[in-house]
Parts: C-alpha cells; structure tokens; sequence
C-alpha cells in the first residue's frame, strides 16, 4: 500500500511540474485583424476632425502609457507589458470619444482589441454609443459589439433621433445578420444587467471558429463596414439636434444610473480595476465618460 502512495505521489508531481512548466511557457495564439482595427482607429480620428474636435487633457496622460502586468495578466495578454494608445476627444455636441487599445507589446502595432465610447453633452437627447471589438482570447471567443444606450428611455427616443438615418441603420444590421450571436450561443448573457439601456440595434456579433484566413477577414471587415455606417448615423443625427438646456440635469442623472451600473456588474470592468489599479479612475470615469460620479468600491 505505501508502494501505492508512493507512486501516486510521484506522478502527482510529475503532473504538477508539468502543469508549471506549460504555464510558464505558454503563449496565446496572435490572430490577425486584416488591418482592421488599425483603418476604425484612423477613420474616427478624420471624421472627428470633419466635426472640429480637440483632444481632451487626458490624452496626454495617457501618451506613451504602459501597464505593468501580474503574472496571471500577462499569460492573459502574451507580455508582462502592454501599452494603452488611448486618445479621446470632444466637440460642442460630444462630451467624450473616446478611442482604447490593449497593444502588446508597447509599439508593437499589434493590438487586441477596438474600443470606442461616445457621450453626448447633456442638453442633446442622444444615445451614448459604443463599439468594442476584441479578438479571440483564452477561453474567450473574437467579439464584436456595437449600441446605442439610451438612459433615458421615457425622455430619448432612438427612432426619432435616428430619424432619416435608420435606413442605414438596417443596411448595417442586415450586413452583419449572420454573425450575430444566439441566444444560444449566449447572447447578452453576461450583460444582462445592462437589458434596460440597450436598444433594438445591438450589434453582437461572434467571429466563426475557423482558421480559414478568407473567412475571418470577411468577418473583420464586414463588421468594420457596418461599424462606419453606424457612425457615420450616429454623428450626423446628434449634428441634427438642437440644444435644450433645460433636459440637461435629468439627462446627467439618467447617465450617472448607466456608469454606475456597469462599475458594479460588468465583468470587463472588474478585471480593468485589477489591471489599472490606481490608473483605473483616470483610465475609466475621466478617459470613457468625463462623468462627475462617486464611485464605491464593492
């Protein structure tokens, strides 16, 4: 019997080096975005530059930043550092827009992933829209999601805002029908909490589980084509509003609920806050949404 134990406890350990020693020398696979995320970077930086927007302080706080990453992020992320090329901006009807990337290593151009987050100024019933792109990851397949959340619901109506522009609405959805992910599949499953805001626009889309490099650079560049439509919407919409003043405040509070909610539910943020640390308010609540809110930790 102590044979037994004796060679259970060997090959325990056997196992257990194994285990470290592919831990350690794991690397996640690189995927290609066919340039995509590279031309959305630059095509909302020149249409930015149509609507006469300045870049907002935090940019500068952000040039040439990197992350210093735990040993568990940077198997996560392929590098003990990456780099965060944020660079946000504003206008007399944007509040924030608000481009980040997770670019590993720093300078190397290869990035995983495209965010964008946009917020009107208050005194505009608009939507807050936003894109977030990402390749596949460890366990997690490539995703691409773009919204349009209205945070007031009873006071903003999308069809009205969008008015004229919905025909190209439906243009990008129908562009992106088929990768859009099932319920099945887990549509909106971890975001269930954000239900209420979302809109009848959402774009969730799964990349196909495949290798074929014809296949997945449709894939990247259809959503890319659908996410310029719903931009370009977006912009010339909001440009159509006229200020009220008077909506400001209610439209503030409503848009305190919405950050709020996505501080205490939303996994992605939960993982940012371990991985910013002390940068994380910069990095979130000035750099994503220029919003005056305190914020708890849980």
């Amino acid at each position: 019997m102590k044979r037994i134990f004796k060679i259970l406890g060997v090959v325990l350990l056997i196992i257990i080096a194994g285990a470290a020693i592919f831990i350690m020398a794991y690397q996640p696979e690189k995927y290609s975005d066919f340039g995509v995320f590279a031309d959305l970077r630059s095509h909302v930086l020149t249409v930015l530059k149509e609507y006469r927007a300045t870049e907002r302080p935090v940019t500068k706080d952000f040039q040439g930043f990197t992350l210093n990453l735990s040993f568990l992020f940077s198997k996560v992320f392929g590098n003990n550092v990456v780099g965060i090329p944020l660079a946000s901006f504003e206008t007399d009807r944007i509040s924030v827009a608000t481009i980040s990337q997770f670019e590993v290593p720093p300078k190397s151009g290869y990035c995983r992933d495209f965010t964008l987050n946009t917020r009107p100024r208050y005194e505009y019933r608009a939507p807050v829209f936003h894109i977030d792109f990402m390749k596949p990851s460890p366990g997690v397949p490539g995703l691409c999601t773009a919204d349009f959340f209205n945070v007031d619901t009873g006071n903003i109506s999308l069809e009205t805002f969008f008015g004229s522009e919905l025909e190209n609405m439906q243009k990008a959805l129908s562009m992106v029908e088929k990768y859009q992910r099932t319920i099945k599949e887990g549509r909106g499953r971890i975001t269930k909490y954000l239900d209420p805001w979302k809109s009848t626009y959402r774009i969730e889309l799964k990349e196909p589980p495949t290798r074929d490099e014809t296949v997945r650079r449709e894939y990247y560049e259809t959503a890319q084509g659908a996410i310029k439509l719903y931009l370009s919407a977006y912009l010339k919409s909001l440009y159509k509003l006229q200020p009220e003043p008077a909506y400001a405040q209610r439209h503030e509070e409503k848009t305190r609920e919405l950050v709020l909610a996505l501080y205490k539910n939303d996994i992605a943020i939960s993982l940012g806050r371990k991985i910013f640390k002390e940068h994380f308010r910069k990095y979130w609540l000035d750099g994503f949404w220029n919003v005056q809110v305190e914020l708890k930790d849980k």
